[in-house]
């Protein structure tokens, strides 16, 4: 039986490790890598600091070398026999070839034989800070290749849910962000803003016992595929239902909502868009085209649980926004690090890459300006989409909260079965804006960099996505309306917002980045 690669796998487990932990903290579940040998123990076997290979020398040569295909590509495997300092050597050379910030790595001995090469892989960055005093590389990682491909092709193993913490310590508050259409939790009547009390035996609000944390982690998070777990759950009208979950195949839907909203002043599109991924292209379309025939006047794209993904998707799904507005214009200016060539800037594509609209024109709305509801979840390939509009003088408003601030790509690295992420460009907007780290602000006023127009809103849990009555969606109507954001939203509203404060949607960090194709 396929293993549920998130619960067994330590760095795709690192973004969920605020999961569950007792009174006072403490590491009962250590869910990210162990940390790296760094003593220099062992033989250098002819390494000289400050002298690499290729990197194309050791691709592929690997301590245990895969056999057969892909499950989700098809593709053959290219693993041949190598040796752990092999697979180190190909991570120490590839960094100091496309690193932004090589120049700032320490070049450590990579024949320390107790060092995995993802221990050591995650050696290889930069060190320094910013002028805040935070790490200037918060964004190295690596997953299993199976993983990284599952996601591109829109797969997950799980119930088909995702969570949102209020509080990871008692009483703790795990709340439904949302749910995939058509999956077991969608079957088994799981909606947003229900509220997990219980799994199995366990109480998740107040359990403390590392047996009751490891069952209850369990629970969230099978290791197996087809595991079945039992929830207590309370609704938003305060009722309690319990169902029973099986953990499956999930295909998600990236565009998980789209509606059309009657106003006095004419109708808008609103689409929930999660995740930039190959099939989100077709998906758009179909949505666009539907708004197209709709005569939907302006449109609202909800970012807030939009991690990020695919940069071309980002270009795709602007230009289908904006259109003749941003025709022949750059979307994406990429910047990589001394060693590389140039690229050439990123346009805003009119046609499609992938799936049934390859090679075919893009529908396109052709507006010149679009409001996004945004959360601290919004990152990456999804802030590209704010950051490429408006450096194209579409007008953009921004309606939620400030976004995560990744302004870097990433060409991931398939090696030996793991797929690695090290930052290799930065990016920029036509007008050379690209300095957003600390994440776009909605804000009374519009400064052309990190402020962007709008209303600061938190997610409304109590309301369903598309639910006009929605405090995000209901603020982006009334600002359409009428440039205000204080009366927007009821007191019921506000106590909504109030009650919902800080959350953190549970992905994985690789689910919150900007992939560049290559």
């Amino acid at each position: 039986m396929k293993k549920f690669q998130y619960a067994i796998n330590g760095m795709a487990l690192s973004a969920l490790a605020l999961v569950l932990s007792a009174c006072g903290g403490g590491d009962s579940q250590v869910l990210g890598p162990k940390p790296a040998d760094t003593s220099g123990n062992g033989d250098n076997n002819g390494w000289v600091a400050g002298v690499y290979r290729d990197a194309d020398t050791f691709k592929n040569l690997c301590e245990a070398p895969r056999s057969g295909r892909s499950q989700f590509t098809n593709l053959t495997f290219p693993d041949k026999r190598g040796t752990r300092t092999d697979e180190k050597n190909f991570l120490r050379a590839w960094t100091n070839e496309t690193y932004l910030w090589f120049d700032e790595v320490t070049d450590r001995s990579p024949t320390i034989d107790s060092q995995t090469p993802q221990d050591y892989f995650l050696l290889l960055k930069t060190n320094r800070t910013t002028s805040s005093g935070a790490p200037k590389d918060n964004f190295h990682f690596y997953e299993p290749t199976e993983d990284a491909e599952a996601w591109e092709a829109g797969i997950s193993y799980d119930y088909g849910f995702r969570l949102k913490v209020y509080s990871s310590t008692p009483p703790r508050r795990y709340f439904i962000a949302y749910v995939e259409p058509g999956s077991p939790a969608a079957t088994a009547g799981v909606q947003r803003g229900d509220r997990i009390m219980k799994i199995d035996s366990y109480d998740l609000v107040t359990e403390e016992s590392n047996a009751g944390l490891m069952a209850l982690n369990e629970g969230l998070f099978p290791s197996e595929l087809g595991a079945a777990h039992n929830f207590e759950l309370q609704a938003v009208d305060g009722s309690s239902k319990m169902v029973s979950l099986q953990a499956g195949q999930i295909e998600s839907k990236t565009v998980l909502h789209n509606s059309v909203i009657d106003t006095d002043s004419g109708k808008v599109g609103y689409l929930v868009f999660n995740s930039h991924v190959e099939k989100s292209q077709d998906e758009w379309v179909t949505v666009i085209s539907q708004f197209k025939f709709a005569e939907v006047s302006d449109l609202i794209v909800d970012l807030r649980y939009n991690g990020g993904g695919l940069l071309s998707i980002a270009s795709l799904a602007s230009f289908m926004i904006a259109g003749t507005n941003v025709q022949d214009k750059v979307f994406y200016e990429q910047i990589q690090n001394s060693k590389q060539p140039r690229l050439e800037p990123f346009p805003f594509l009119d046609e499609g890459l992938y799936g049934l609209n390859k090679n075919v024109a893009l529908p396109s709305l052709h507006l010149n300006r679009v409001f996004i509801l945004s959360s601290e979840s919004t990152c990456s390939a999804s802030e590209a989409i704010i950051n490429g509009l408006r450096g194209a003088n579409v007008e953009v408003f921004l309606i939620g909260d400030t976004t995560c601030g990744k302004p870097y790509g990433f060409y991931p690295e398939d090696n030996c079965g793991t797929t690695y992420y090290t930052i290799q460009l930065k990016g920029a907007n036509a007008k050379g804006f690209g300095e957003y780290s600390d994440g776009f602000i909605p804000s009374n006023s519009d400064n052309g960099t990190t402020r962007v127009k709008g209303c600061s809103v938190e997610d409304d849990l109590n309301h369903q996505l598309g639910d006009s009555s929605e405090a995000m969606l209901a603020t982006a109507l009334r600002f359409r309306a009428t440039g205000n954001c204080a009366s927007a939203v009821t007191r019921s509203q506000q106590k909504t917002q109030a009650e919902f404060n800080n959350g953190e949607l549970i992905l994985p960090d690789t689910r919150k980045i900007m992939v560049l194709d290559r």
